[in-house]
């Protein structure tokens, strides 16, 4: 129930109450005559006592829009995982997702990436088409599955850069000897075709000159990764920071191992071909609590890595140093759950996505920034929000007081839900894409405005 509906049920309440007190102390008379002894305050009081329940059933009114872009019918196991959801430089949406031929995660056997594309907002979309083939097999090599995907298509060229984890690992049966890959995609003609998947593992871990990676074996000491995958959903480009012919990407990292432990930021100066550590030093762990995270960029510039956790989100915020675009340093991780009117949800732990925009207030039309994060707010995988809170333009905000004070927004699902994304479409709209149920899951696309979202308070 939204806070209008909440407001309209105190206030018939009120009034019934009001009406239900003179009229238990009457005479039972109407007030409009002397000689009527009919009972007259009966029917105004059974209206306005099922007034509650028609706000109640406006509020629960379905969504315009919504399409389901990959529909199972299989209740044995997961066909459809996992949303990523892109828009290219022409305003089309490029939609991602695994096939799971083999039935369950990436890292268990054939996983596939499948896409679909709308050119007009969302209101059509192409058949879908597969873009990464696994191969499947027994081996822990690449190509066998390609899942998870992370994409960003850039805003002014047909470039665009996709990566998934491949191989047959499993993330948290990862060790020093059995590891999973990453694979990149990339695209020139804003997320039509794709590369063929290329192993970039090696950036990342694979020898001593790796990111996470500090020596050729793993002695126990110093920093060694063991497994560890982008967060499926938005690659962020920055809005800030150019490099040459592109704008910067952000992509965050969940990676275990030696000495290294949680959520971590990388960014690209040439749309994903190279990639270096925010920070330059993988033994500091900015959010060692947190799962699969997410990452955006503050109207100040500052960088927030919000992570899947427990109970709500894992929040951190980089700040460079002055004039800087590569140096600058960590505040501490906060809990959403500890902070004062942040975001507090069930005991789901599941991936989310969070989005900054520009809006209006309704009460001043003045223009605002508004931060948005999806995630399920039921004790399990369901029931998936969108929580908003409005920035103040240009603030330096530390972690705290960004992890603080947030509303309920739009609860876009009512039922068995999961992993969620979204992107900014080109008519001003939020493009959400997310995972729901019948059985599990199946990938539902639906466009929301800003005032939905936010309950009118934002536009």
């Amino acid at each position: 129930m939204n806070l209008q509906s909440i407001i309209l049920l105190a206030v018939v309440l009120v009034i019934a109450a009001f009406v239900l007190y003179r009229h238990l102390h009457s005479d039972n008379k109407c007030s409009c005559c002397d000689g009527c002894n009919k009972d007259c305050g009966t029917l105004p009081l059974v209206f306005l006592l099922l007034l509650p329940c028609f706000a109640v059933e406006a509020d629960s009114q379905p969504l315009d829009g919504v399409q389901f872009l990959a529909f199972s019918t299989d209740s044995l196991r997961d066909v459809y995982r996992i949303p990523a959801i892109a828009k290219n430089r022409k305003g089309e949406l490029v939609a991602v997702y695994d096939y799971r031929v083999c039935g369950t995660d990436i890292g268990f056997g054939e996983v596939d990436q499948v896409m679909r594309i709308s050119k007009n907002n969302g209101k059509k979309w192409s058949e879908e088409v597969k873009i990464a083939d696994g191969v499947g097999g027994e081996e822990n090599v690449f190509g066998v599955g390609f899942g998870d995907p992370a994409i960003c298509l850039d805003r002014k060229s047909g470039r665009g850069v996709l990566i998934t984890v491949s191989g047959r690992c499993i993330y948290s049966y990862g060790s020093a000897t059995h590891r999973p890959f990453i694979a990149r995609q990339i695209t020139t003609d804003g997320g039509h075709t794709w590369s063929q998947p290329e192993d970039i593992t090696l950036q990342f871990w694979g020898n001593k000159h790796s990111i996470f990676q500090q020596s050729d074996t793993d002695d126990g000491t110093g920093v060694f990764a063991w497994a560890g995958f982008f967060g499926s959903g938005k690659i962020l480009q920055s809005r800030t920071i150019k490099v040459g012919k592109f704008y910067r990407l952000y992509a965050a990292l969940l990676v275990r191992g030696t000495g290294l432990k949680g959520a971590y930021v990388v960014y690209s100066d040439d749309m994903g071909m190279n990639w270096k550590l925010l920070g330059d030093d993988p033994a500091f762990q900015a959010a060692p609590d947190s799962d699969e995270p997410k990452v955006e960029e503050l109207p100040s510039g500052q960088i927030v890595l919000s992570g899947r956790k427990w109970y709500g989100r894992t929040f951190n915020i980089w700040t460079f140093s002055q004039g800087s675009t590569t140096e600058g340093s960590w505040d501490k991780p906060v809990n959403s759950h500890d902070a004062p009117g942040g975001i507090k949800v069930g005991a789901n732990s599941c991936n989310g996505e969070i989005l900054i925009v520009s809006g209006k207030l309704a009460q001043t039309g003045k223009s605002c920034i508004v931060a948005l994060q999806s995630l399920p707010k039921a004790d399990k995988r369901a029931d998936v929000t969108i929580y908003y809170k409005v920035l103040e333009k240009g603030k330096n905000y530390t972690t705290a007081t960004f992890a603080a004070d947030w509303t309920e927004g739009l609860q876009v699902s009512q039922t068995r839900s999961a992993y969620s994304t979204m992107c900014l479409q080109k008519d001003g709209r939020i493009a959400f894409f997310y995972e729901e149920e019948p059985y599990i899951y199946n990938m539902v696309y639906v466009p929301l405005t800003l005032s939905q979202i936010t309950k009118g308070e934002v536009y």
